[in-house]
């Protein structure tokens, strides 16, 4: 009932609740239920009034739905409410004009009030499912557009992602052939600590730069899916159509006792008219019940066919009732017409409403696996570039600038164990690049890290028990950490005045759950305002730039899943050191 009553709310404000099928749904309604037959009147001398008095109610119904296109306001749409109402309660007065024109029988002056209440409910009730149902129709079809946009969206973003790889790889292999060249270049008699920081900075420098301005390279925005571009839906996302589905429990007995309750009070005395209610909550009761039962519960259709063949048959029963009290034959068909009339556009409703949920539900899911793939669908290039970057930068320019101050005046053998470690540095940065950015253990690569620069510099390593458990928990934060590391290293290198460096790791307890504090320290006088560069990996990760005495501090903070902290260590207890 809450869905109906959003649907109708949902038709006004929309401004169209009168539609071309509201004028089709008042005519055989018109020529039949309402039609002015009774005592004293044959059908086929009551059809000229009946036409011309469906062309009034038509015309100024027409009316009402012009008014309704022109206002633009949500609130001022309600005017189509008022008048289906003015319209609905006129009617009887202009069909007892015409039927008085064409010199038959008009029903008793005192039967009209209950004439004018059973016009206002029927058509109301009937107008309100015409528009719901409308406004559902044309909801699944905006939606089917949608899906087909959404998927021609889906098949646009895969072919930029394969594009994006294949770009990626010919870069990564332009990379390696030309750093290869200028480590085999090294071989020559100009292998000196000159030539070596000349291929760090120039070489292995330029393409971590290209490599990483092609990772944060943005993808190609995809088209706004609210605008139809004709596109077809695939079979992947082609929606089923409405159909039939059960009413809400109640739902037709609670329309069908509403609109026929006037006709009631006027023919039936209270014995009949509480022996009828009974008649019609009893039955309604025992179709919801009986068309729901559990050995029709994985049957729709049977389900549907058994809840309509039910109300046909307490349709037909309510009319023998209405015969039984000796209502006219004309008159006594109008039950069975009606109940039957309200399960079926009740069911037809309630299966476009549930249509249009679904396939609104389809459509969102579709919009977020396109937005995910637009996202993350170079997520896996992008990834293995920025770890090649990082390589590059790290070991590539890292391990030049460290030979170079580890060997003023390098000897042959010396450079030629330069050349096999760089030329392993290319090789794993091809290896990354082919696995799309996986990585191996990122505690052992924190050892080999440590244990590289150790033996050109006096580092000082401090690492509590909690933040190597949460390394080995959490690789992605280990593989940050090893980042911040060797990025502060590489810059304690650059522009300390010593080389020494102190690099701490542990665990710190925030509001929003532990976190791994990396703490990199050179020492050496810090140009004023130097900060990270605005497109760096550090800046990425928050890291921050920090003044200390005689120095600088490279400082992050990484978020850390509760899972990964699986023995706290007490405030008191000593770091771990490594010399």
């Amino acid at each position: 009932m809450r869905g109906l009553l959003a649907a109708v709310h949902g038709s006004l404000r929309g401004g169209r609740f009168l539609t071309i099928w509201s004028f089709v749904a008042t005519l055989p309604l018109s020529a039949t239920v309402m039609a002015p037959f009774g005592a004293g009147v044959d059908a086929p001398s009551a059809w000229p009034a009946t036409a011309v008095t469906w062309l009034c109610f038509a015309g100024a119904l027409g009316v009402v739905a012009l008014v309704e296109r022109r206002l633009h306001r949500p609130r001022a749409r309600v005017v189509a409410v008022v008048g289906v109402l003015l319209c609905s309660g006129l009617r009887p007065i202009v069909q007892d004009l015409w039927t008085a024109a064409s010199e038959l029988p008009t029903p008793p002056a005192w039967q009209l009030p209950f004439r004018i209440a059973t016009n206002v409910l029927v058509w109301t009730v009937v107008l309100v499912v015409v528009a719901v149902l409308e406004a559902a129709f044309r909801g699944l079809r905006s939606t089917n557009r949608l899906l087909g946009s959404v998927a021609a969206e889906l098949v646009q973003a895969e072919a930029r992602s394969r594009d994006f790889a294949e770009r990626a790889h010919r870069i990564a292999l332009a990379a390696a052939t030309r750093l290869r060249a200028g480590i085999v270049a090294l071989g020559a008699d100009d292998g000196t600590a000159a030539a070596v920081r000349r291929l760090g900075a120039e070489g292995f420098r330029t393409w971590s730069h290209r490599l990483r301005t092609l990772a944060d390279e943005p993808d190609g925005s995809p088209a706004p899916p609210g605008r139809g571009d004709g596109a077809v839906p695939g079979p992947e996302t082609r929606g089923r159509g409405a159909g039939y589905r059960l009413p809400a429990t109640g739902v037709v007995v609670l329309l069908y006792g509403a609109t026929m309750l006037p006709y009631a009070l006027r023919s039936q005395s209270a014995t009949e008219l509480l022996l009828g209610v009974l008649v019609l909550v009893g039955g309604g009761l025992a179709i919801d019940a009986g068309s729901r039962c559990r050995a029709l519960a994985r049957r729709r259709a049977a389900r549907s066919a058994a809840f309509l063949a039910l109300s046909a048959v307490l349709g037909i029963a309510l009319s023998a009732l209405a015969v039984a009290h000796g209502a006219p034959v004309g008159t006594a068909v109008v039950p069975a017409v009606v109940y039957f009339a309200y399960a079926l556009f009740a069911g037809l409703c309630a299966g476009a409403l549930h249509a249009q949920r679904r396939e609104r539900r389809r459509l969102s899911g579709a919009i977020r696996s396109a937005q995910r793939t637009a996202r993350e669908g170079t997520r896996t290039a992008r990834e293995g570039l920025r770890r090649s970057a990082e390589l590059l930068h790290r070991d590539g320019q890292g391990g030049c600038a460290v030979f170079a101050l580890a060997h003023p005046d390098p000897t042959r053998a010396e450079v030629a164990g330069l050349q096999q470690a760089l030329d392993e540095t290319v090789s794993r940065m091809e290896a990354i690049l082919s696995a799309g950015g996986a990585a191996g253990d990122p505690g052992a690569e924190l050892t080999a890290l440590f244990g590289t620069w150790g033996r050109v510099m006096d580092l000082r390593v401090e690492e509590s028990e909690a933040a190597r458990t949460a390394c080995g928990s959490a690789p992605w934060a280990a593989r940050d950490a090893y980042d911040v590391i060797a990025e502060g290293l590489l810059n304690a290198v650059k522009h300390g005045v010593e080389r020494r460096a102190e690099i701490s790791l542990d665990v710190i307890a925030t509001g929003a759950g532990p976190h791994l504090r990396v703490r990199v320290r050179s020492f050496g006088a810090v140009v004023p305002g130097a900060q990270l560069r605005p497109a760096s990996r550090m800046r990425d990760l928050d890291a921050r730039l920090l003044r200390a005495p005689g120095g600088a501090v490279l400082e992050a903070v990484l978020a850390l899943p509760h899972s990964a902290v699986v023995s706290a260590e007490h405030p008191a207890e000593a770091p771990r050191r490594r010399p």
